[in-house]
């Protein structure tokens, strides 16, 4: 990563649109949110489902009419916009499903409400803003005459994101099926914030490039023990035998602290802004690493960015015929959060005989891997040179995403991740994501239209290397 410090711009020299237009995005998004689109596997609001996707089609009647749209599962959608001599596919994400609201919000969570500079109401952050911006971006983009050189634009949204759902998925099956492929992805994921980087007072545009992965594992103990249960205990029951298994694991402490490439690179990005000492510390990573980890370990959100996450999702035992009989069989299913899979799997070794020790078998039972994202390629250079130029006050940084987004669904379709939404937020924001009284900044509408339109253009020019 570059060092070099550059001169940061301030607020008023970001792009912004007049504030009768963003008197009119704020309108449309208004409607969007209005919309209690809550994802239930019962179809609870599937009425309100329903009147987003006639709000959708109603306020973006061009791109209703000139694109394709495919419709997945029970609501997820993607248009298609056919370029003029397309090289490339780019997919722009962001789900419409919302999590519930509660009586605690300040105001009707799924009324939105003008206060201030602000909008409020349930998915103004998490995902509708974002959503809105992309579909308002290829709007206004068809309504100039613009023709989508050298590309094809796919926009999509699921409606069960927030309970990972199948939307996505029966999606990526499809793109498979057809052969499409994707030179870019961006989903949602990171967003600018301040306060994320000790040291760092400026603002902070985390680009995510990679996603922890998800593989869940079931472990089972049965009353004789595994097929290679020769170290168990013959008399220890199968539920004492897990229940040994995991507190062992557990305290084996498998998976050590490491920093992978992107989590190094997003404090090296920030190196030049930090204060003395901390600029010290971390521009001589290699050196002061030791005391880094060390430091991190304590921190949750910090430490979960170091190694494989291991947590024992739920134990219980299965009883016989005999209902006053001891269990015939105990089982738990582990999940494990993983960074790289080579580093899963070395450690799944030691997993695998630390149960083989308990009488216990471990099988597989859901892989959800994702690769990361070359920080270096063209997609994250183009996302970078139009964060700059529209949010010049800001630093860039790619980071490691510890939560999980749609966009990993795509990773066997997709050459390049990346996980940001340009929406600026404050620690009130911040804390109101999934939480009571979610807000945007109006004016922050408008700039996210501008992003959206600007990297279309961008990312679907001549794919060149920069230099």
């Amino acid at each position: 990563m570059n060092r070099k410090k550059r001169t940061l711009g301030t607020e008023g020299q970001r792009k912004n649109v007049a504030p009768e237009t963003n008197r009119a995005y704020a309108q449309t998004l208004s409607d969007m949110v209005s919309c209690r689109t809550v994802f239930t596997p019962e179809g609870t609001y599937q009425a309100e489902f329903d009147r987003f996707y006639q709000v959708v089609e109603r306020h973006f009647p061009l791109l209703s009419r000139k694109a394709e749209r495919l419709t997945f599962g029970s609501g997820c959608f993607v248009y298609i916009l056919r370029g003029r001599e397309p090289m490339k596919n780019v997919m722009l994400m962001s789900h419409h499903d919302v999590v519930d609201g509660s009586d605690r919000w300040k105001t009707d969570p799924f009324r939105a409400e003008l206060q201030g500079d602000f909008l409020y109401g349930r998915g103004t952050i998490d995902t509708k803003t974002p959503l809105f911006a992309e579909l308002q971006a290829a709007e206004e983009l068809l309504a100039e005459g613009y023709d989508f050189p050298g590309m094809d634009l796919y926009i999509g949204s699921s409606n069960n994101e927030e309970t990972s759902g199948d939307g996505m998925v029966l999606a990526a099956e499809y793109f498979r099926e057809q052969g499409i492929r994707f030179d870019t992805v961006l989903d949602e994921g990171g967003a600018i914030m301040s306060g994320q980087i000790p040291g760092v007072t400026a603002k902070s545009a985390m680009v995510a490039v990679h996603e922890k992965s998800r593989h869940l594992y079931r472990c089972l103990a049965g009353v004789n023990g595994s097929g290679h249960s020769g170290f168990a205990p013959a008399a220890a029951s199968p539920v004492v035998r897990l229940s040994r298994f995991i507190a062992e694991t557990d305290s084996a402490r498998i998976y050590k602290a490491k920093f992978y490439p992107e989590t190094k690179a997003t404090f090296e990005a920030q190196v030049p802004y930090m204060r003395f000492p901390i600029n010290v510390l971390f521009g001589h990573m290699g050196l002061f690493a030791p005391v880094i980890k060390k430091v991190m370990a304590k921190l949750p959100p910090a430490a979960a960015m170091l190694k494989t996450g291991v947590s024992f999702q739920s134990i219980h035992g299965m009883e016989g015929e005999d209902r006053g009989a001891r269990a015939k069989q105990a089982e738990a299913f582990l999940m494990l959060r993983c960074i790289r899979e080579e580093d899963l799997y070395q450690g799944l070794e030691k997993i695998r005989a630390i149960g083989e020790k308990h009488g216990v078998e471990i099988e597989e039972v859901q892989r959800d891997y994702c690769r990361p994202t070359d920080f270096h390629g063209r997609p994250f250079r183009v996302l970078e040179e139009v964060l700059r130029e529209n949010f010049p006050d800001v630093v860039v940084a790619p980071f490691l995403l510890t939560a999980g987004t749609d966009a990993r669904r795509l990773t066997d379709v997709a050459d390049h991740i990346l996980r940001f939404a340009p929406i600026d937020l404050d620690k009130a924001q911040f804390a109101s994501v999934h939480s009571e009284d979610e807000h945007i900044r109006v004016s922050n509408i408008g700039q996210c239209v501008c992003f959206y339109k600007d990297f279309i253009k961008r990312i679907g020019g001549k794919n060149h290397e920069h230099n």
